[in-house]
């Protein structure tokens, strides 16, 4: 049992018995504890120097031979926390390039990729990948209402496509905030060309971005979640519809200037 916790603590299988006859037999050479171990002596001095760097052995000073002894076994308990964080460092890492490999890996497949991200968590997620993308987005805003992702998040948001000169070619309804944003010209400080939709003709709590091969869903209301395909042809497919729909809305009010078909 002793050697099988020593293990959920990442020590190999040799390694714990080494650190276990050490335990149970006081301090040892190298030589004398590789009978005790079954290992072969050279197997046995790697045994022993990987247990002193990992703090479960001590090489006793002022002796003529190696002589090593076993450290206090609460040092495991020590071991494990530093693997842990390891482990969640590492998990960590890898969160944050998954994206990088799925898009390699969509790039050298055919069949579109999805990736679906729950709740809000995974909205900001989205958003993120647009900004990751670093090309230019095509929006349609829903007005159905929408989880609170912070102002911090969307201002910084914000900011980093303006940054990176990301334009948004936006259809969204005439509410008070669109008119604000105009009037104050942050429309044009945000890189924001927006086109206003009658209002209520587009109710599904749902927005659509569009951006280089992808087109991420972005559901609010009661379902939280955004589902990301990465498909040229979809991704153009929608692109256009969003085109034409602007260019319609130009057609129609003369004051207004559709820019989605000439982007």
């Amino acid at each position: 049992m002793e050697i099988d916790i020593l293990k959920k603590a990442g020590l190999t299988e040799s390694q714990a018995k080494g650190y276990m006859a050490l335990i149970e037999n006081g301090e040892k050479s190298p030589a004398e504890l590789s009978g005790l171990i079954s290992e072969t002596r050279t197997n046995t001095y790697a045994i022993v120097d990987k247990l002193e760097k990992l703090g479960l052995a001590k090489k006793k000073d002022n002796t003529n031979k190696a002589i090593y002894i076993a450290a206090h076994p609460s040092a495991i308990e020590t071991l494990a926390e530093k693997r842990r964080k390891i482990v969640t460092r590492n998990e960590q890492e890898i969160v944050r390039n998954l994206s990088t490999l799925i898009d390699i890996y969509y790039e050298h497949n055919e069949s579109p990729g999805i990736r679906t991200l729950q709740g809000v968590d995974g909205i900001k997620k989205a958003y993120k990948d647009i900004l990751n993308e670093n090309k230019d987005n095509y929006l349609l805003r829903t007005t159905a209402d929408t989880p609170s992702l912070g102002d911090e998040f969307m201002q910084d948001f914000i900011k980093k496509r303006v940054q990176l000169g990301i334009n948004t070619y936006a259809l969204t309804h005439d509410t008070e905030i669109a008119r604000q944003h105009i009037r104050d010209n942050k429309d044009e400080e945000w890189l924001f060309d927006r086109h206003t939709l009658p209002n209520n003709t587009y109710t599904a709590p749902v927005e659509i971005n569009v951006y280089g091969d992808k087109v991420a869903l972005i559901a609010f209301g009661e379902t939280q979640m955004a589902t990301i395909i990465n498909s040229p042809a979809i991704a153009e497919a929608m692109k256009q519809v969003l085109m034409l729909v602007g260019d319609l809305i130009g057609k129609n009010d003369p004051t207004k200037k559709s820019n989605l078909l000439n982007s």
